[in-house]
């Protein structure tokens, strides 16, 4: 799926529309921790692993092991998290960017 010279990035994204504030706002921590300590750098709300195939699994198994802290507050991970996905960076369109002018003209200002 990836090959070795990829950046991938996993995208998590919790239930905002359905859980309290204060509960995501504890659950983006403790995912944020876990997901930085398993080797990813965050990148605004994007975890992103650097030429590492087998990232996609370790994100899973990330998740796996915080199965626990979801249950301690009455939730499972499908219930917590509503986006979990990842992606080649290489895809990714800043859709923020002006698209790259197709002509540079360049004018001489005599001095």
């Amino acid at each position: 799926m990836f090959n070795s010279s990829s950046r991938l990035a996993v995208v998590i994204n919790l239930d905002y529309l359905s859980l309290p504030y204060d509960v995501c706002r504890l659950l983006w921590v403790v995912v944020e921790k876990a997901m930085v300590e398993a080797g990813f750098v965050l990148d605004g709300r994007v975890f992103v692993a650097h030429n590492d195939p087998a990232a996609a699994e370790r994100a899973r198994l990330v998740l796996k092991t915080l199965e626990p802290t979801f249950e301690s507050l009455g939730l499972s991970q499908f219930e917590a998290v509503r986006d979990f996905y990842c992606f080649d960076l290489g895809t990714r369109v800043d859709l923020h960017m002006l698209d790259a002018a197709e002509v540079v003209e360049l004018i001489e200002i005599a001095a």
